[in-house]
């Protein structure tokens, strides 16, 4: 039975292994707790920003996926994510796309930006995103499908709204469209790129 316990205990302790570290931004310290997990078919890795107060205790602010993999090995979804640091600024990217056949995983981008002001308030700056929730023809019932034709009668006009309301509700951004998505997708592909690049240089 003890033998049980401990497999179950390194197991554990393999699936949700944390790494801790600081990040200093306009004077005021927050700890980073970077979490490891692996269950429910999905593997990936989070952040936890948290506000480190003077007398030790930290309250957290909020959580990023760096890093998701969800599905079989040849079709799933994946999400990609890198924050960075530039002045008092702290920017989110996050790119979702698909591998392989799979129909139902997003597509598209988004960005974050956040502001740490003098008093070390954090307050959200912009949210700005890109989603394709599925396959563009996967579901012809959907409002998505007016990201690539016109909303011509009433009800697809509502549809199409509906989709956007619902795409900016779960993914909690404002949705753009034409040259600003093209814009947005590629600044996140530069923000990825940037990451390998300095993993690289760090070898």
């Amino acid at each position: 039975m003890n033998r049980i316990l401990l497999l179950f205990i390194l197991s554990t302790i393999a699936l949700f292994s944390v790494n801790r570290g600081e990040l200093t931004v306009n004077g005021h310290t927050f700890i980073l707790e970077k979490e490891d997990y692996d269950e429910y078919g999905s593997k990936g890795k989070t952040v936890t920003f948290y506000r480190k107060d003077n007398n030790g205790s930290k309250g957290s602010l909020f959580s990023f996926v760096l890093d998701d993999v969800t599905g079989g090995c040849n079709d799933k979804s994946v999400e990609k994510g890198v924050y960075e640091v530039n002045g008092t600024t702290v920017t989110f990217y996050t790119l979702w796309r698909r591998v392989g056949s799979i129909d139902d995983a997003p597509f598209g981008g988004r960005i974050k930006r956040y502001s740490v002001l003098k008093s070390g308030e954090v307050k959200l700056v912009s949210s700005y995103l890109y989603i394709e929730e599925h396959t563009k023809c996967s579901n012809l019932k959907s409002g998505m499908r007016f990201l690539f034709e016109e909303a011509k009668t009433a009800k697809e006009k509502k549809l199409f709204k509906e989709y956007i309301a619902s795409i900016e509700r779960r993914y909690k951004g404002k949705f753009v469209f034409d040259k600003e998505s093209n814009r947005l997708i590629q600044d996140v592909r530069d923000a990825l790129k940037r990451k390998i690049k300095s993993r690289w240089k760090k070898r």
